[in-house]
């Protein structure tokens, strides 16, 4: 099948992890739900009532999201302002007006990703928009403030690959924990593992969420999975929805 291949890097990124609360905490890498807006501001679909969910989500859309730099995360102290009551007043007039959190954010985030859709002509529409570095909204990496440049790599041919054996392969994206079946460990790498949101309906509601594995220096992880998408290169991927069925 056809796959949309794009880079998108930024100088920050923040995608706030679903336990932290007062000390905001990120993930590691972009997770899908969060890509899919992305995709939604690239062409324009609008937040207003989620319609961007409508376009994109885990039924119509398939992404898988490749680490292309180390993981590398900074702490950084961002004053907010007290407006409960949708009325601000100033500190010297009342306490407590204003709060400084640490927020954890990515430091020179840098992702490859790569996106098939079911709908042909809004598919054809993201490749034009990708390929012509054009963009309805400003893509952004979790946050406004983290401004982000999305650069197209190619649009190329990934056929399915149903293993029969447990032979581990090199695979180069993050790795859905349901579809691993065992890691070969190599020295030299740092594996780990985060729980993402993997399922939200168009009112943001959350019905599913799943544990990632990826190698935290960007490398290939050797691992036995029932099944991968391999391009002419020899690049392997495992896709996010893909159930162990081809498109």
């Amino acid at each position: 099948m056809n796959v949309l291949v794009f880079d998108i890097r930024a100088d920050f990124g923040h995608f706030r992890q679903i336990y932290s609360t007062s000390s905001p905490l990120t993930y590691s890498f972009i997770p899908p739900t969060a890509l899919f807006g992305l995709l939604g501001a690239i062409v324009g679909v609008g937040k207003e009532e989620n319609e961007y969910l409508q376009v994109f989500n885990h039924e119509t859309t398939n992404v898988a999201i490749r680490l292309m730099e180390p993981v590398r995360k900074t702490r950084v102290g961002i004053n907010y302002v007290n407006t409960k009551g949708n009325i601000w007043v100033p500190k010297q007039r009342r306490e407590g007006a204003r709060t400084q959190i640490r927020v954890e954010f990515l430091r020179f985030p840098h992702f490859r990703c790569y996106v098939y859709m079911k709908d042909h002509e809004r598919f054809s529409q993201l490749i034009d928009f990708v390929r012509k570095h054009k963009s309805v909204y400003t893509p952004c990496l979790g946050l406004s403030e983290c401004l982000a440049d999305v650069r197209f790599v190619t649009v190329a041919d990934f056929r399915f690959v149903q293993t029969i054996n447990e032979e581990p392969v090199t695979i180069c994206s993050v790795i859905p924990g349901k579809e691993l079946q065992t890691i070969k460990v190599e020295p030299g790498k740092e594996y780990r593992k985060e729980r993402v949101a993997w399922e939200m309906n168009t009112e943001r509601v959350v019905s599913c969420y799943e544990e990632v594995i990826f190698e935290a220096g960007g490398r290939p992880i050797l691992a036995s999975v029932p099944y991968y998408w391999e391009n002419e290169q020899g690049e392997r991927i495992v896709f996010f929805y893909s159930n162990g069925k081809e498109e």
